[in-house]
């Protein structure tokens, strides 16, 4: 149960002097009780999303730069959304007007971070993923379809499994994958050799970016 007064994101830290807080690179954020969502103001650079890039690579990139808890991103999907159960990743499921007044991205881009419920284009319930593309911060929704085995990008067969404990995460947006960007729920373990951070971009190359536009036109899915 929350308190009537906001409440920060994050837990209470030693006092700091002036100086370092001048120095903070992004605003502290508090959740508005009802609806959950930031209330003054938060941080997404749209230079830091790749062409086609998965909704759940968009919330793990808006998470960690504004270190918002899993419950919250949840809460963005839509007020029915329970944040435990979670929801699937399609268009039919996400509060598509809700997400972008949120994130203040194009409706395009969020069309294309989530895929519809086709029955002609199966789509893993796993959680697939580029080890390569995850290291740069970087997935996409077209790795969800089954019949795409290998990244386009880098050429190497997409990994469903957690390589240290073999954990095979559900494709659902819940607290469970959106509370642990970029590495194994289970157990921590990273899917790629780093983890991404807005301090320390490294973006994809103009010929993966293609690679991915052209298996992407390829599936129909513009």
């Amino acid at each position: 149960m929350f308190n009537h007064a906001m409440q920060p994101v994050a837990s209470s830290s030693p006092p700091r002097s002036v100086a370092e807080l001048t120095r903070l690179s992004f605003p502290i954020l508090t959740l508005e009780e009802r609806s959950l969502t930031p209330a003054l103001g938060y941080v997404l650079n749209k230079k830091w999303l790749e062409p086609y890039e998965s909704i759940v690579s968009i919330l793990w990139k808006f998470k960690t730069a504004n270190a918002l808890p899993g419950y919250a991103l949840a809460r963005l999907l839509g007020p029915r959304v329970d944040p435990y159960e979670g929801v699937a990743p399609q268009l039919e499921a996400i509060e598509l007007e809700r997400l972008r007044s949120t994130l203040d991205l194009p409706v395009k881009a969020l069309r294309a971070a989530l895929l519809p419920a086709l029955q002609h284009r199966p789509c893993s319930e796993s959680f697939r993923y580029g080890r390569r593309c995850i290291a740069c911060g970087y997935h996409s929704a077209l790795y969800q379809i089954e019949r795409v085995i290998v990244c386009p990008a880098h050429s190497l067969p997409l990994e469903v499994a957690c390589r240290r404990c073999g954990y095979e995460a559900p494709y659902l947006l819940n607290v469970r994958l959106l509370e642990t960007p970029y590495r194994c729920a289970e157990c921590g373990a990273r899917y790629g050799s780093k983890k991404w951070s807005p301090d320390r971009i490294q973006p994809l190359s103009g010929e993966h970016r293609r690679a991915i536009t052209r298996v992407y036109i390829e599936r129909g899915l513009l």
